[in-house]
């Protein structure tokens, strides 16, 4: 009798357990998607103050070789570290609804870029490129840009 009584003792703690790993394994794995890891949505990774005074170039990017598929058709800024010139932040503009007075830019020859002091909040790119160790390829959400 008792054997028995262990029997279902131990059946019953067996089962407690597997239902229990079974509800936290899928309970903690439930992740929130709706934060992309990448892209203009994504979490703001870095943040370029406005008292930071960086002076960078902008740029409208085409398509001009047919392989490059790398955000074309956009607005870049370009900022190279004043003491280091292989260190350079390319940043891909996501709210470009903020450069409406800077149209003409989307004008100028292939080559030449306009000076502009800007800030913003820098995000993570989804694509990927390959580049020496000191270029950097990020979004920026763009809170203050001037000419300069």
């Amino acid at each position: 009798m008792k054997t028995k009584n262990n029997s279902k003792s131990v059946k019953k703690i067996l089962i407690l357990c597997f239902s229990l790993t079974l509800l936290i394994s899928t309970t903690s794995c439930n992740k929130n998607d709706d934060n992309p890891t990448c892209g203009c949505n994504s979490d703001v990774r870095a943040t370029i103050p406005e008292s930071a005074n960086l002076i960078g170039q902008l740029v409208y990017k085409r398509q001009l070789d047919p392989n490059d598929n790398f955000y074309n058709n956009k607005f870049w800024i370009t900022y190279v570290e004043p003491d280091c010139n292989n260190c350079v932040h390319h940043m891909i503009v996501c709210n470009e609804n903020f450069l409406s007075s800077f149209n003409d830019v989307k004008e100028l020859p292939i080559g030449q870029s306009i000076s502009v002091q800007f800030s913003g909040h820098l995000k993570e790119t989804c694509t990927k490129i390959f580049s020496p160790a000191d270029f950097t390829y990020e979004h920026i959400t763009l809170t203050n840009i001037e000419r300069q």
